[in-house]
Formats: structure tokens, C-alpha cells, sequence
């Protein structure tokens, strides 16, 4: 076991120390401060208000609009096209708006220069469209408050539930929404620190046993030894990634501005709990599981060049699950959704969504944390016993090859010792 933690520690430290590592941990942390910047930069920017003409021989269009000083101002000396267009020119008006009222229909049109100021033209619109509705109330003889009430919409209350055992749930939108995006953001790590360490672990290997280090470190530890103390560095410094990005959040939780950006009375600990809960098991999990399968890849090549050839499979396979997942995000009930949740090779990215939406029953859930667990172990298993039969192989083969011979060895040492 000394050596056992010999080898833990020094994979560990190398990796934690070197520059790759804490720009890796950094880096997201100043996107985001770069992200926020800028918006807190726009948000503040103080915006001019539109400086506009009203054209209209209406007198009800006009006072309405001249009343106005938040979205826009209404420059009340200018009374004619050929005098707003004069001012366009000077510089001293941004565009000027025709109003024509036909028997209680008003149609309008906005001219502007390409360089003026944004006009909100929604605003706008529904000022129009109340002055428009008090005219042609009053032509019809209603009061104002009856056509009110007559355009008033009916009132349609929602809910979200959910069956989970046969048993209906009360659930809340917002929330779900707020699980949804959890998921979306946990998708999007898994797959980042899969592609982070499973290059890691790959790379640690090839370039051993392109060095021929390897050969020496065997001679003093047995190759499960040495298999598993990098499985276990690896697994600590993707720990103390996730642990110094948790302290983070806690910390910015804490702050008033990121306070504010959370609706009122929203517990966020009690709203994430159970799918952040659930969603780090798979994430541990899935990191773990293809880990292994990298380790095995990567004694597979000779020099460290080949790496990124090696762990091509995994790419693939984790984009396959990557995008499974941005599916799921649209439609958690489809059933290639519900098929490829329970694929231990996708559920990381497919599971953590189903949960947030709530279409996934918690014997769903134990089930697939079941096979995950079983299947993760049986891969390890069969990879310890592949890289133990090829780490000392120097081949230019390819994979395929390599992998065959590799079990080709396998069989041949079972055949012996069962012989013995």
C-alpha cells in the first residue's frame, strides 16, 4: 500500500502544480468574471432617449404622445414632414412618426436615420392601441371601462405535476426551470472533464511507457498497483477541481448582487438539492468510468504523439452523450431518451435532465445507478486485465490489432495458470 500511495502522490502533485492544471481551474471562473463584465457594462450604459416628431391631425394622438418623456421625447414645434426632415438632416431629431386616424383606426408610420436612436416600438404600439380602442368605444357609445372588460382575457391558472410511484406530485415551473438549467450546465461539465481527464490519465501512461520508465516502475510495483494509484491521482485532482469550484459558488452566494439576480423567496439549496445530489453520483461515476476505459487506451500506444488517436473512442462516445443530452433537454419522455439514460456510457449526460424534469421515477433512478455501478466495475475489471497484458508491449500495430493481441494474452495467461 506505501507504494500504492507513492504513486497516488507523486501523479497527484505533478499535476495539481503545474501551470495546465490552475490554468484549467481559472479559466472558467474568468470567463465568467469577462461575461459578466461586459453585461454589467451594457446594463449600465446610459442609453439617450429618442428625440422624435409627431405628424397627426388627430389631437387625441398628439397629447397622448406629447405626454411622453421616459421612452421618447415629442418635439412639439415641429409640425410638418418637410420641417422634421430638415432637423433629421441637422442632426437635431432622430425620426418622426405619422399618425392617420380613419374612422377609428389609427395606422402609423415610423421614419428614422440608420445611426438614431432605438424607438421601442412595442411601447408605442400599445399606446396606439389603447388611444384606438377609446375612440372607437366612444363611436359605439361603450364607456371605456366596457371595453375594457370586454377585451379582457380569460384567466387560465397552470400547474405542474408529476407521477413518481403512481403517485401525483405538485410541482412548480419555475423551479423546473431552474433544474433544467442545473442539468444543462451539469451536461456541459461532465463532458469538459471527461475530454480534461481522460487525456490526463492517457497522457501519463503513453509517455511512461513511451520513455521506458514504465519498465523500471513495474519492476518495484505490479501493474495493478500502478493501474489504480493513477486511476486514484486522477480521481483526487478531479476532486479538488470540483471542491475549489464549490467553495466559489458558496462564496457567491453569499454575495448581495448574486442575491439579487435570484427570484425572491427562492431557496436554491432546496431546489437543487435532489438533482445535484443524484447528478454527482453520475458525474463521479461517468469521469471514473471512462478514466478507466483512457488508461487502457492509453497502454495501448508507444509514444505520447498518439495519444489524442487513442482516445479518439472516448470522443466519440462522449459526444454521442453530450448531444443525447442536449436532446433530452427538448424531450426527456422520448424513448430513445429513456433507452439511452439507462446506457452507462450515456446516462451522466442523459440522466441528470430526466431528473430535473421529473419524468424519471426514483426506481428509475436506483435502477440505473445500479447498472452504472455494476457495468463501471466490470469495465474496470476487464481493463486492469487488458493493461496488465499490454503495458510492457511495444507495437506500431493498430488499436484493433493491439487490443486483440492484448486479449489474446489474457487468454493465453488464464490458459497458464489454470495449467499450473
Amino acid at each position: 500500500m506505501n507504494k500504492f500511495w507513492v504513486i497516488v502522490g507523486q501523479v497527484y502533485k505533478k499535476n495539481v502544480k503545474s501551470v495546465g492544471f490552475i490554468t484549467m481551474m481559472l479559466s472558467p471562473l474568468i470567463l465568467i468574471g469577462i461575461v459578466a463584465a461586459i453585461i454589467f457594462f451594457i446594463d449600465n450604459m446610459e442609453q439617450e432617449i429618442p428625440q422624435i416628431a409627431v405628424l397627426s391631425e388627430s389631437s387625441e394622438v398628439v397629447e397622448l404622445l406629447q405626454a411622453e418623456n421616459e421612452y421618447y421625447n415629442v418635439d412639439s414645434t415641429i409640425e410638418t414632414q418637410e420641417a422634421a426632415e430638415s432637423a433629421m438632416e441637422a442632426g437635431g431629431l432622430d425620426g418622426y412618426l405619422t399618425v392617420a386616424n380613419q374612422n377609428g383606426a389609427l395606422t402609423a408610420s415610423y421614419v428614422s436615420l440608420p445611426d438614431s436612436e432605438t424607438l421601442d416600438m412595442a411601447y408605442l404600439t400599445n399606446q396606439l392601441s389603447g388611444l384606438q380602442l377609446n375612440l372607437q368605444s366612444s363611436e359605439l357609445g361603450l364607456s371605456p371601462e366596457t371595453a375594457q372588460t370586454l377585451l379582457t382575457p380569460p384567466v387560465i391558472e397552470t400547474r405542474t405535476v408529476s407521477i413518481d410511484e403512481g403517485e401525483v406530485v405538485e410541482g412548480d415551473s419555475a423551479d423546473q426551470g431552474l433544474k433544467l438549467a442545473a442539468a444543462y450546465a451539469i451536461c456541459i461539465a461532465i463532458f469538459m472533464f471527461i475530454m480534461t481527464y481522460s487525456s490526463i490519465i492517457a497522457e501519463e501512461i503513453a509517455s511512461e511507457k513511451g520513455t521506458r520508465i514504465m519498465e523500471v516502475v513495474l519492476s518495484s510495483v505490479s501493474a495493478t498497483t500502478h493501474f489504480f494509484g493513477k486511476l486514484v491521482a486522477i480521481f483526487f485532482i478531479c476532486l479538488t477541481q470540483i471542491g475549489f469550484y464549490a467553495v466559489i459558488i458558496a462564496i457567491a452566494l453569499q454575495l448581495d448582487f448574486v442575491q439579487n439576480l435570484l427570484p425572491e423567496g427562492l431557496d436554491l439549496v432546496a431546489t437543487l438539492r435532489g438533482i445535484v445530489g443524484s447528478s454527482l453520483y453520475y458525474f463521479i461515476m461517468g469521469i471514473f468510468l471512462y478514466a478507466v476505459v483512457a488508461a487502457f487506451l492509453g497502454s495501448l500506444v508507444t509514444k505520447s504523439e498518439d495519444v489524442s488517436k487513442a482516445v479518439s473512442p472516448i470522443v466519440f462516445i462522449a459526444l454521442m452523450g453530450f448531444y443525447g443530452g442536449m436532446f433530452a433537454l427538448a424531450s426527456t419522455t422520448h424513448p430513445i431518451i429513456k433507452i439511452g439514460s439507462h446506457v452507462p456510457f450515456f446516462t451522466p449526460f442523459i440522466m441528470p435532465f430526466r431528473i430535473a424534469a421529473e419524468t424519471a421515477s426514483t426506481t428509475e433512478i436506483g435502477i440505473s445507478m445500479v447498472v452504472m455501478l455494476a457495468f463501471t466495475v466490470l469495465i474496470t475489471l476487464l481493463s486492469l486485465m487488458l493493461y496488465r497484458s499490454n503495458v510492457l508491449i511495444y507495437s506500431d500495430a493498430t488499436m484493433g490489432k493491439m487490443i486483440r493481441t492484448s486479449w489474446r494474452n489474457v487468454r493465453n495467461e488464464r490458459r497458464a495458470s489454470q495449467n499450473n
